[in-house]
């Protein structure tokens, strides 16, 4: 096993004010809301300026606008920054935040009555990106990691076995946008041997394969070092939250992941519902997993584990991401109310200053080793991003009429991500976020369904609704 490496923590370098946080990521407005109520003065960038997002910012830049900004990038250096969304390659934002070696002086010492700020972060991205180490770990924490197959050589294909699908995955890529069928070039061919061999040293299940650099133009290996494939899993989809601190970790919750097709992208990130219930055993494995991780990385912060439970209950690991995710507001709603935790921003915070883990323990009376504990108790949260199917011009006054009271008052919903008066909105484009508390009459577990149907029903009720006023 590897040294552990420098702790993933926040940025902090050069003087700051105490209580004032960068946040950055494709759609940063859930954790600027949380980073709110746990008293910060929050700056953001993100891709799409929501009118709640500006709401909970004290300043905002559109993510293109600041990248081509050298006097703000310089100027918000100074700031502690979290990467709370996915970024995409091309948007290397986090990189540019990171202070120049000559400017970074020591951390400050925390001000009376203030929100302390996070220590300084050093992020080894390596181990993150690499799935060999990723996969090792879960095999030894009892969870299984599909196929994968990753060559520098160009339009190198993994073999085609008969019941075998493999997606072909961009890394650094966020939402699904980078997830695609793998559609193979022609039949497969006896593999050759040597070097050249894009089979010659395929192994099980995963594979490396190193070209001739003579051969090859720059952008040929660029672009397939960022590429890999995956076996497609059949399975139902989740996210497993946890909290980590440098030495210990604890699950906070799992949520199902719902995906959605745009174009010839199939697994376009939708939402997420939950937090369900998992097999004590399953939670063990994975807390064990994070744990591992957490030691051998030194992460301090959210980790996100994304994974595939199939219907014998096999769980299958695909990659994990630290740091804030789509679902970590759903897990926050529930702290909120299980255990009365209003910021899962500020407890993140907490944890990246080293704070010894929090003892989670919302049902402490009830039996550790029973099945869907602790989650089979308190509310469950559906989160549905809404794409427009067609293109139309949002108005506040179609919001309005999409809304009208339905039948069904047990199901409560609120809008998020709203786009300005008038935004032009393509289609395909996500036009918001409806997010609804979901009462939990009986337990329920991640293979049943029952709680997504009233609040699924009332969500497409909504986009009928919208679809129907835009374009009357």
């Amino acid at each position: 096993m590897q040294p552990p490496a420098a702790p993933n923590r926040p940025s902090n370098h050069g003087k700051m004010s105490a209580g004032t946080v960068v946040l950055i990521g494709a759609s940063i407005r859930a954790a600027a809301q949380s980073a709110n109520r746990a008293g910060f003065r929050v700056l953001g960038i993100d891709h799409f300026g929501d009118v709640d997002t500006r709401q909970a910012c004290q300043e905002f830049w559109i993510l293109n606008e600041f990248q081509t900004n050298p006097e703000l990038i310089s100027r918000l250096r100074t700031f502690p920054h979290f990467v709370v969304g996915g970024l995409n390659p091309a948007h290397d934002l986090a990189g540019l935040l990171q202070p120049l070696p000559e400017t970074a002086i020591p951390f400050p010492a925390k001000e009376p009555d203030s929100v302390p700020a996070p220590p300084p972060q050093k992020t080894n991205f390596d181990r993150w990106d690499d799935p060999d180490w990723l996969e090792n770990l879960s095999k030894k924490c009892g969870l299984s990691f599909p196929s994968i197959f990753h060559s520098l050589i160009p339009n190198a294909e993994p073999p085609q076995t008969p019941g075998k699908r493999w997606l072909l995955k961009q890394k650094h890529s966020c939402g699904g946008l980078g997830v695609r069928w793998h559609t193979p070039a022609g039949p497969l061919e006896s593999a050759e041997t040597g070097p050249e061999s894009a089979w010659g040293n395929l192994r099980t299940p995963s594979s490396k394969i190193v070209p001739n650099s003579e051969n090859l133009t720059q952008n040929e290996t660029s672009q397939a070092r960022h590429q890999l494939f995956q076996q497609w899993v059949s399975g139902r989809p989740h996210g497993a939250t946890l909290l980590c601190n440098g030495e210990a970790c604890s699950l906070l919750g799992v949520c199902r992941s719902l995906f959605t097709h745009l174009g010839d992208l199939p697994f376009v990130y939708r939402g997420s519902f939950g937090p369900v219930s998992i097999p004590h055993t399953l939670r063990q494995r994975l807390q064990k997993l994070g744990l591992h991780i957490t030691r051998e990385t030194g992460h301090r912060g959210l980790l996100n584990i994304d994974l595939v439970i199939t219907q014998s209950g096999k769980t299958f690991v695909l990659e994990v991401n630290p740091r804030w995710s789509g679902s970590s507001e759903l897990i926050e709603g529930w702290m909120h109310d299980r255990i009365h935790i209003s910021s899962l921003f500020g407890t993140m915070v907490e944890a990246c200053n080293g704070a010894p883990m929090p003892d989670f323990k919302p049902d402490p009376d009830g039996p550790s080793h029973s099945v869907g504990s602790p989650w089979s108790s308190g509310p469950q949260y559906l989160k549905r991003i809404i794409f427009a199917r067609q293109p139309f011009r949002f108005s506040q006054e179609l919001l309005a009429f999409s809304t009208k009271p339905s039948n069904d008052s047990s199901y409560q919903s609120a809008f998020a991500d709203l786009p300005a008066e008038g935004t032009w909105i393509s289609a395909g484009e996500p036009i918001c976020t409806l997010v609804s508390q979901i009462p939990r009459q009986t337990p329920s577990n991640s293979f049943c369904m029952n709680k997504e149907k009233g609040p699924m029903h009332q969500h497409r009720t909504f986009l009928r609704r919208l679809f129907e006023s835009a374009h009357s």
